[in-house]
């Protein structure tokens, strides 16, 4: 379904943030937006900025991927060593090649980046009554190069992506509905017991909420809507997770369905999550994980890799003469 997107201007705010509408605020979360905000003209998003972030990042956070080209085959999806490169050389070949790095943990890296993503979601909380306690449980900062993908996946935490340079298209594909990711998908997902990666096929698009980003824009969708993104030119963008006692409760439904009423044999499993069933779900999956007494998911990400960043060849890429961890597979 194409939808005709409306941007909204933000330049009449003093400092970095965004000027949504009442309305604007009361679909947040509920339905699929493309919004705009001002952080691309903040000085922590800079050129200099980005060179410098890159130069000094723990490499344990600092990921670096490449991909095929072909939407349906996301097991293409492949680590790239990155961690004995520059600010600058890590640049020049991005600019070069086609992989996509991904400084996660931005917000405990940085205070000015935390305080920037704190200020966000404290609006957002100010201006949504129909969220409760929301607050950043995730962040990352995606620097990308021209013509490069994110597969099709479904994040566990309600999310978003601010777009800073460059052009990109996503596409949103409705949550919950069992032709994108039927309910053992995301209850399999939330148990880590399956990659955030689905299967896509081509159709898929049909039913999406597409929209192509630019440099100020902000996209926004019901927590666990399946999506995916390709790039138009080299592109930076901020991706934010956030927790809220209505999401919160959403993961607890799903755990509890997957590891209680599923061992149980019980084939039709609701995902309300309002009442007291709904209250007692999510207490004892969240207890029960707590203190240990689930057992732990066993997805696992291969780390391995040959392929590595080079900013002296023509694709920004080499092949090493043998497989190796990455630095980020280590990370905490």
């Amino acid at each position: 379904m194409k939808m005709e997107i409306q941007r909204t201007q933000c330049n009449n705010l003093s400092k970095p943030g965004f000027d949504w509408s009442k309305e604007d605020y009361q679909n947040f979360g509920r339905k699929n937006q493309l919004l705009k905000h001002n952080y691309h003209q903040s000085e922590l998003f800079s050129d200099t900025a980005l060179e410098a972030l890159l130069d000094n990042y723990p490499r344990k956070w600092l990921q670096c991927y490449t991909m095929g080209t072909n939407p349906e085959h996301h097991r293409d999806w492949t680590p790239v060593h990155i961690a004995d490169r520059s600010g600058a050389e890590i640049i020049e070949a991005l600019h070069k090649g086609r992989f996509w790095v991904n400084l996660i943990h931005i917000d405990k890296y940085n205070d000015d980046y935390a305080s920037l993503i704190s200020d966000m979601y404290d609006k957002i909380g100010e201006n949504c009554p129909h969220i409760s306690n929301i607050r950043s449980s995730f962040s990352a900062l995606l620097i990308s190069s021209p013509g490069v993908q994110v597969y099709c996946h479904l994040d566990t935490d309600a999310n978003m992506l601010w777009h800073l340079k460059g052009v990109k298209k996503a596409w949103v594909y409705p949550a919950d509905d069992p032709r994108f990711t039927p309910q053992n998908y995301i209850e399999e997902i939330v148990a880590e017991e399956r990659h955030e990666n689905i299967p896509y096929e081509k159709w898929f698009d049909k039913h999406a909420f597409h929209a192509e980003l630019h440099a100020g824009d902000v996209v926004s969708w019901p927590q666990h809507s399946p999506h995916r993104i390709e790039n138009i030119g080299f592109n930076v963008s901020l991706t934010t997770s956030y927790a809220s006692k209505e999401s919160r409760r959403l993961i607890g439904v799903h755990g509890a369905n997957h590891h209680f009423l599923k061992k149980w044999g019980i084939k039709n499993r609701s995902i309300e999550t309002k009442g007291l069933i709904a209250a007692l779900k999510e207490f004892s999956y969240l207890a029960s994980k707590k203190l240990g007494l689930l057992k732990k998911g066993e997805r696992t990400s291969t780390y391995i890799s040959d392929i590595e960043v080079d900013h002296t060849s023509d694709t920004g890429t080499r092949i090493r003469d043998a497989k190796s961890r990455t630095a980020f597979s280590y990370t905490d």
